[in-house]
Parts: structure tokens; sequence; C-alpha cells
């Protein structure tokens, strides 16, 4: 029986595994490392791969003349001119991803692998235009796009599949949070876990696409060019040009020197013939320290560590709590790097894969071997007014995968329609597992409808779907019954789980539920507050000084005020001397309202 693949499409570098039928993952790629995400055009040829970042001349990501260098960067361009080509990145990409194919295709000997069908990862980061974009290159490249999952879980997955007993050590980290962050060429992925039930639930992503490891690729060349200047006198004015295709042998040589210093104290970086020039001129020949390597990759080590602070800052975390934090990617290999982190995080816990450039790939593909699902690790939850949370997609509901999609719709009123707008603002818990009313919630968004001013609060009807597509992306539409001008909002930072472990779900079942949120004391801040509510008879929203005019108007339909509404009422009444709301000491004629 054939398998379906896991795809790890990564800035740098990229990989294709499988399971095999003895149980054990399966790379393809004869080399030891993954494939370099570098495309080349010459004239009607495509190279990919080692081969054409052999021919590199230029330092950067992106496009390099005839040459694309990091494609996953270019997900959310419009068109690009390759050496004069306009072109999209669903052609490059899918260029890419063929030969990725066509590689594996011929080292699967085995025939055990599906190469159509695929678990694919993606950066925690990537938003919907980047999702739909790569789904439309792997089906152009012949590969059909199962799930997409997030890089950090996909890895953790891996992890837990290599222990002797899967299911054992999920039992062990049972509700324990673990920290997960691919530290990679192109980006920094952190992802926060907790284990629940069996599952592997998100409860915070964070990433960032400048701080990854061909930075500090490009800080050693400019380092070692500078420092052989400096060996002849040269000034910049006098500083002899490289020759042609010699960039490229020096930029794979300081990702080598960058990788030896992992292991040694120092390394030299040779290349003749770099400069035009003499023999001695034109011979690069120095020697780098592991020492001076900190130092040129300090600031850069400092922001990728940053960004673990401001991840478990925000999630109220001690980094000495975690039962542990897995490490992967070429960057946690340096020295520096794995003494900070095992200072933060303790011996105990800290775990530096030693399948940092595969591991991702691994794990998606055992996440298609087993064929998990993924589900909404969350509430997706709508603000009401008087700040009341309406559950419109339970937390543990499956998310679909390719060709599926899941919809839900609800009807709202506005309860104070006066300024035109009806406002959803969508919530979500900070933490999982049956999350209390009064936790912090963060915010996706806000949605804001046009609805008729002159309408009576709670009389016009508004109505909501929320739809989850194969991309993972959540789509907001809402329209108004009178003026019926839709507003639409996309969210794709939705947090996941994967369930390892069924168990009885009965979200099916449960029922909207009203929760009252209790505001904690805390600096006070500019909010949008929501003014609609999905129950008819909810009177109670409606602002005190809206409900009086309303009462004053329809004599017959009076509705009995709060309390809450009534002191709104007589703190919105207008100054009779100047027809201010709410000032203190606002005239000397007038009433004093405040």
């Amino acid at each position: 029986m054939v398998q379906r693949v896991g795809i790890d499409f990564g800035t740098t570098n990229s990989l294709i595994s499988v399971i095999t039928r003895a149980g054990l993952a399966k790379c393809f790629d004869d080399t030891g490392r993954p494939h370099p995400s570098v495309v080349r055009y010459e004239g009607e040829q495509v190279i990919c791969g080692k081969k054409a970042r052999d021919k590199l001349e230029k330092l950067g990501i992106g496009v390099l003349g005839n040459t694309v260098r990091g494609p996953k960067k270019l997900l959310g361009s419009e068109h690009i001119n390759v050496d004069g080509r306009i072109m999209t990145p669903v052609e490059v990409i899918a260029d890419y991803i063929k030969y990725l194919v066509a590689d594996a295709d011929d080292s699967d000997i085995d025939q055990i692998a599906d190469l159509t069908r695929a678990v694919v990862t993606i950066p925690v980061a990537l938003d919907g235009r980047g999702r739909q974009t790569l789904r439309e290159a792997m089906l152009n490249a012949g590969v059909y796009v199962e799930t997409f999952v997030h890089e950090p879980l996909a890895a953790l997955y891996g992890y837990f599949k290599d222990q002797p007993n899967t299911r054992d050590v999920l039992a062990y980290f049972d509700g324990k949070m673990v920290l997960v962050f691919d530290w990679g060429g192109g980006t920094l992925d952190l992802t926060l876990c907790k284990i629940v039930n069996g599952s592997i639930v998100q409860v915070l992503n964070r990433g960032n696409n400048l701080v990854g490891g061909d930075y500090l690729d490009d800080a050693i060349l400019s380092h070692v060019t500078d420092e052989h200047a400096r060996k002849f006198g040269w000034s910049a004015e006098s500083k002899l040009p490289a020759n042609p295709g010699m960039r490229a042998k020096l930029i794979t040589q300081c990702e080598q020197a960058k990788i030896t210093l992992s292991t040694r104290d120092k390394t030299n970086i040779f290349l003749p013939n770099y400069f035009q020039g003499t023999d001695e001129e034109s011979e690069i020949d120095i020697w780098l320290t592991r020492e001076t390597l900190e130092s040129i990759c300090n600031r850069l080590i400092n922001q990728g560590i940053d960004e673990i602070d401001s991840l478990l800052d925000k999630a109220d975390v001690d980094p000495q709590t975690l039962a542990l934090c897995l490490a992967t990617g070429g960057m946690v290999n340096m020295p520096v790097i794995k003494n900070k982190l095992t200072e933060k995080f303790g011996v105990s816990a800290l775990h530096i894969s030693e399948k940092g450039d595969r591991i991702i790939s691994e794990g998606a593909a055992w996440i298609a071997h087993d064929n998990l699902e993924l589900a909404l690790a969350k509430p997706f939850e709508l603000a009401e007014a008087r700040n009341s949370l309406l559950t419109v997609i339970h937390e543990g509901t499956r998310l679909p995968q390719r060709g599926e999609s899941i919809q839900k719709q609800q009807s709202m009123y506005c309860s104070d329609p006066r300024d035109g707008k009806a406002i959803f603002t969508f919530k979500r818990p900070q933490m999982v597992q049956k999350s209390a009313a009064a936790d912090p919630r963060t915010n996706y968004g806000s949605l804001v409808v046009e609805v008729n001013p002159d309408f009576p609060p709670l009389e016009e009807r508004i109505e909501l779907t929320i739809t989850i597509d194969d991309n993972l992306i959540l789509h907001a539409r809402a329209i108004a019954e009178d003026f019926r001008e839709p507003a639409v909002e996309e969210y794709y930072d939705l947090e996941f789980s994967l369930v390892v472990k069924k168990a009885a779900d009965d979200s099916s079942e449960k029922k909207n539920r009203l929760r009252q949120v209790v505001n904690k004391s805390g600096p006070a801040q500019l909010f949008v507050r929501a003014n609609v509510t999905n129950d008819k008879d909810r009177w109670d929203t409606v602002p005190g000084e809206l409900l009086r005019e309303y009462n004053a108007k329809y004599v017959y339909l009076q509705k009995p005020m709060t309390r809450v509404q009534s002191e709104e009422d007589v703190r919105y009444q207008p100054c009779s001397g100047c027809g201010a709301k709410w000032k203190k000491n606002c005239c000397t004629t007038g009433s004093v309202t405040g």
C-alpha cells in the first residue's frame, strides 16, 4: 500500500519524507542534506536545488538575476521579474516542487510513496493569500495538499513518533506545556503547546522571518571580505571586484564555516581567484574563530531569544515550568544559542533535535501515515453588547481537509443602530481546555456592518456566516437585512490541535452559551464595543439613553430599565446650558453633568 508523503517546503531548504512499510521515516535525499530551495532559469532550462545554488553570484533572498532563492518568500507577490521574464510565484514554486517530486520518484525504489497526495507544512505566520498560492502551486506540480500543518506542530509530532512508545510519552506529558521552535535559514517559528487527553493543542504561535540563518551567512561573507580588504589596505574605492561565479562559492564556504564552528574553535575560509587581481590579492585566506562568529551574530541571536521571551510573556508562562523545549533548525546547533537555551530552560527540559533539518518533513509524513485530523484548539467567539460572549464555533471542532469546508450561520440584532453601524468583534481565549469567562481574550479583529440608523433597537436582523475552508482560513461575512451591504473579513491565525487519540466529541450537541466577561482592572484603553446580540429580547443590551428615547417614542411598547441602563440615562443627559454630555463643569450657566 502506498503512503501519502510529508513535504517541508522551506525558505532555505526543502524535503519530502514518507513512512515505509517497516514503519520507518524515509527522506528522499541521498546526500544527507535537504534540497536547497533555489530555482534558476537558463533559457528554456529550469535548474533547481544544489546545482542552482552553486551558480549563485549575488547575496540575498528572492529574485537574483535569473535565479530565485527562497521562492517561499514570494508567496505574497503578484508578479516577479526573473531576468526580464514576468512570472508568478505559482509558476516558480511549481517548477521547484516538480523537481522535488521527480527526485523523490527516482529515489523511491520500493514504490512506497504516493507523491500526488501530501501533508504540507507551513510557517505559523503564513497568511491566507500565501496558503492559497502554495496550494495552487502544489496542484500545478501534480500534488494535492490533503491538509496544511504548522511546521513546529509537525516537528513535535515527529519527535513523539521517534520515542519507543508514542502513547506512553504523550500520557507522560499530559496536561504539561511544551515549547517548540524551528530556527532555520529563513524564519524563526515558535509554538507553545499543551498536551490534552493525548492531543497536541496549540496555545500560542509566533513567527519572525528576519532572524533566519541566511542573514548570518550574509554577515559572515561581509566580515570575510572586509577582513581581506583590511589585510591589503584596500579602501572602498580601491576594492577589487569579484570574479564571476565566485560569490556563490564563498556563500557556500561561509555556510560550511558556520556549521564547522558548532564543533570546533576555529576554521579557515580559503578560496583562490575570488578577486580580480594578482595571485596573492585574489585569493581569500581568512581564519574565523567561534568567538568572532558569535560577535558577528550577537544581534541576530538576541533578536531570536527576545522572540521566545515575548511569546512566553504573552502566555504568562515561566520558562522553567515547561516540561519540554524542542529546538529544531540549523541555527540551534550553534554553541552560543545552545548555552542561552540551556540557561533559560534547563538541561532536563531542553532537547535539541539531531534531525533538525528533516524532523519537520518526517513529522508531516507521520501525520499523513497516521491519518491524523486537525481540530480547532480554542472556541471562535463573538463579543456581544454588554461584553457577553457567544461561541460561534466550539473548540475541538474538526477542521476541513482537501475539498471540504465547515460553515456556521448566526442571526444577530443591532442593539444600538444610531450611528448606522453594527460591530462584530471576534475573540478567542488565551489559554486552552475549558477556559473561564473571566480569562483573558485575544482579538482576531472586528467586522463593521452598515445598518439602517432609523430602525428601532433590536429590529434589523443581521445574518452572520462563518466559514473555514481547506486552507484553514476563517471567512466572516455579515449582511444587514435592510441595507444589504455585505462586510467580509478573513482570519488565518487560528490555533490548531493535532488529534492523536480519538476522544468522544459532543461539540455538535453543545448549544451556544452566553458567558459574562469580568473585566480585570488595568490601564484605560480605547476599544471598539460590540453592539450586537443573538437574542431579540435582550433589551438589557440597549444603551440607557437610547432606551429612554425608545420608550418615549413607543409609549405602548415601553421596556423596563435595568439599574445600569438607568445610570447610563442619567450620565448621558446633555447639559441644559451647552448641550455637552458627561463633561465636568462644562459651563457656568447650565447644570453640571459630571
